[in-house]
């Protein structure tokens, strides 16, 4: 016996019941939040990631456009006429150097390429070419070109090395100051010399315009590129104070070259601690908060709650007496605004046992092809009606009701099968007299058992509902179909669909639609998979406008059109639709294209005409009388695509048709279409078409064997 008993009040347990839920939630609330900060951290790195690789890939671009200018350049006729007659020994006034000065100023004073200087430097002479002229390489790299790391017997060793290409550390370029400070350009060298070379250029890249075009949108990330070997090749923002505990996140591209994006952890958690800290004050108030209702409500509830227990035996029966299926229909008609018979609710109370239940679902005739003189709702009304007569009177204990606009579900008692698909069929009879009004599926469930499971069996119609085919009759449903799939345009068909529209012709792309609908009526497709097929369709035609940059009013018309094509009901007003559809198209995408442009036509041309050579912005400009800067505006503004992606697209849509129609191999197809590089061509092909060239062939191959 204790001497102090506690004694158990219903409020204290009804104050604790609540201190409980309260701790359950903050129990849950604090899991949750953990979940979300894990998922913001993931999402972060990602982001991080996802940037990283963005910024190596604009970089490894920029540098393959620079060692094609040194390669092109290298390979010139008067420089490898120069290289002979320094070996020769010539007189070096005799030598012939203004035109190779005249294509290095040029290649320096192109904006795309962020080259400072271009420099050749022979083995056997002092001589050195710039894009400030002729001189010796003891006063270029003694006063414009200093450095403590490439003195000029640096470059000298590397007429020994055995790699055609380098791309060397940036570094301070420049003479000294009277104090002793650089007072350089940031430059980052990329040679060229072949193995049995007697001469060798060099690019002097300047790494902070490059770093700020590439780092346009993110001027302030911290980024380490670093050579295959491990050297540092430039970081984009040097920063003496030492990082705590950086977190690193790298990516190495095809050429080796390795980038480290490097971030401190208070830049990486400053955004989750804010959060930690908003949390534990929100957390900290919602407690207190909490405990002070707590409080009120339990003494609030103390009496009526002691009453309620008293009166538990009455509740208890009464709740018996209701049945919560009914509670849940009558609910679900409230929020849906439908208002059945009252006496249907008072004849459902009470029903257990085995049941089968039917849907019918209408789809309704579109007045862009059938006059209709009724309102749906009309329609709709009639049509409910008749099904409940007939049901009411072989089935006297069955229940219609309405459960969306479209949709009646009727309850069968007991296990009746047969006895619902013969008055199905006789249904189906008088349906099919007014098939101009709506077409009816009529989808049969499974028998079951309780009424619980009436959600189970309501999700089983409609299911089966969904397999309803194209036909102009009423449809009866009483299995699933195994080939029901969601629809795909494959590849060969996005590729010839998208041919077909950008070239403007409307018959050519009705020949090529229409048989995609026949097949898929002969194979028996349902009437969800025709939806799919249609919103892959508009989705390619959608970016194929987008493409010529037709103006969102210039479509509107097309917006009938689709409201149309969801109303469809039969193969023939499908037909009719989409030639009214692709005749819009068509009709927009040739006046985009008859919109002549002498410049661009040019332009494109030489593309389509020479795109397995040498092509160049500069020689192209130099035929239309423009400059390099202005020509390469004027393509953008007016193709949305700059002259190297209208180069690349036309390479790669080649090689296509190379990989799919030759048995040539991968590398002998990239030299021809232009890419003297197989890396270069394996990534443009990858950029533009989504795979790699040995993937596209054996997709087109598996694509044709199906």
């Amino acid at each position: 016996m204790k001497l102090f008993p506690i004694q158990r009040s219903l409020f204290r347990n009804i104050l604790a019941s609540f201190m409980i839920l309260i701790l359950i939630f903050c129990s849950f609330n604090l899991l949750i939040f953990w979940l979300v900060k894990n998922h913001l951290r993931s999402e972060m790195m990602a982001q991080n990631r996802l940037t990283l690789q963005k910024v190596a890939e604009r970089y490894q671009f920029q540098l393959d456009k620079v060692r094609e200018a040194l390669y092109k350049q290298f390979t010139e006729k008067t420089v490898i006429t120069l290289n002979n007659q320094v070996i020769l020994k010539k007189d070096p006034e005799s030598l012939s150097t203004r035109p190779i000065v005249l294509d290095m100023q040029s290649i320096a004073s192109d904006s795309e390429l962020y080259v400072d200087n271009l420099i050749l430097m022979f083995r056997s002479t002092n001589l050195a070419l710039s894009k400030l002229g002729p001189g010796t390489t003891v006063d270029l790299f003694s006063s414009i070109y200093q450095s403590s790391l490439y003195p000029l017997s640096y470059w000298q060793s590397q007429f020994d090395r055995s790699d055609n290409y380098v791309l060397h550390p940036g570094t301070l370029f420049g003479s000294p100051s009277p104090s002793g400070e650089s007072t350089g350009r940031m430059l980052i060298p990329y040679s060229i010399k072949p193995a049995l070379a007697d001469n060798m250029m060099i690019a002097m890249i300047d790494g902070n315009r490059l770093r700020d075009a590439v780092l346009k949108e993110n001027p302030d990330l911290n980024i380490t590129i670093l050579g295959p070997n491990q050297t540092v090749i430039y970081e984009t923002n040097k920063d003496s104070r030492q990082l705590q505990e950086p977190v690193e996140i790298e990516y190495q591209d095809e050429d080796g070259l390795r980038y480290v994006m490097k971030m401190t952890s208070p830049e990486f958690s400053s955004r989750i601690l804010r959060l930690d800290n908003l949390m534990m004050i929100l957390l900290g108030v919602s407690i207190v908060i909490a405990f002070i209702v707590s409080l009120f409500f339990s003494k609030r509830l103390h009496k009526p709650v002691r009453q309620l227990i008293q009166e538990k035996g009455e509740i208890q029966q009464e709740l018996q007496d209701q049945q919560s299926e009914l509670i849940n229909y009558h609910f679900m008609n409230k929020l849906k605004n439908i208002h059945p018979d009252p006496d249907d609710w008072q004849h459902i109370q009470g029903t257990e046992g085995t049941y089968t239940i039917v849907l019918y679902a209408l789809r309704f005739r579109s007045p862009a092809f059938i006059h209709v003189p009724m309102s749906r709702e009309h329609i709709s009304q009639t049509i409910r009606e008749h099904i409940k007569r007939m049901t009411d009177e072989r089935f006297p204990d069955s229940h219609t009701l309405q459960m969306e606009h479209h949709q009646f579900l009727t309850v069968f008692p007991g296990n009746e099968r047969e006895r619902i698909l013969g008055m199905l069929e006789e249904l189906k009879l008088v349906l099919d007299e007014d098939l101009r009004y709506c077409l009816v599926t009529a989808a049969i469930s499974s028998a079951f058992e309780h009424s619980l499971q009436f959600g189970h069996a309501y999700r089983q119609v409609n299911e089966l509902a969904a397999h309803a085919r194209l036909l102009e009759e009423t449809q009866i449903v009483v299995e699933y179909r195994s080939d029901r799939a969601t629809y795909f345009l494959t590849l060969t068909q996005e590729q010839e669909l998208t041919t077909a529209l950008k070239s403007g012709k409307e018959q050519e792309t009705l020949d090529l639609f229409l048989p995609w609908l026949d097949e898929l009526d002969m194979k028996e497709a349902s009437v969800d998979m025709f939806k799919h097929m249609v919103l892959a369709v508009t989705d390619k035609a959608k970016m194929v406008l987008d493409h010529y940059k037709v103006q969102p009013d210039d479509t509107l018309q097309l917006r009938s059109i689709l409201l149309q094509l969801e109303e469809c009901c039969t193969l023939d007003e499908y037909k009719r639709s989409f030639a009214s559809y692709f005749r819009i198209v068509t009709q927009l995408i040739r006046e985009k294209k008859e919109t002549n442009d002498p410049i661009i036509d040019h332009v494109l041309n030489v593309i389509k005409d020479q795109y397995a050579e040498d092509l160049s912005l500069d020689v192209l400009a130099d035929q239309l009388t423009l400059s390099s800067s202005y020509l390469s505006t004027y393509i953008k503004e007016k193709t949305g695509a700059n002259f190297m992606e209208h180069l690349h697209d036309r390479r790669v849509g080649y090689a296509q048709e190379l990989l799919v129609h030759t048995d040539s191999n991968i590398q002998d197809i990239g030299i021809q279409v232009g890419y003297r590089n197989i890396s270069s061509f394996n990534r443009m092909f990858k950029n533009r078409t989504g795979s790699s060239p040995g993937e596209y062939r054996r997709t087109h191959l598996l694509d044709k064997r199906a």
